[in-house]
């Protein structure tokens, strides 16, 4: 884990639910904040790591900001 920034997943949703993700684009993004990367994710999930970067580049785009870096200072700074 590369990220982790202690954030319960209901201050997380008070967050994320504002950008209208999905159910799969919410627990894809706590993943990533609580500090997992895309490959352990796909593992996780059971699913291939360019699926978990597509869904990223929409997380991204719907949450407004350009990569993983931003996304999660949208967490630390609420």
């Amino acid at each position: 884990m590369e990220n982790n920034i202690n954030i319960s997943k209901e201050q997380y949703l008070a967050v994320a639910q504002k950008f209208g993700l999905t159910k799969r684009e919410l627990e894809l993004g706590f993943m990533k904040v609580s500090g997992f990367s895309n490959r352990r994710i796909a593992y996780m999930l059971g699913i291939s790591e360019q699926t978990v970067k597509n869904h990223f580049t929409h997380i991204y785009e719907k949450a407004w900001v350009p990569g993983r870096k931003e996304f999660i200072e949208l967490f630390i700074s609420n």
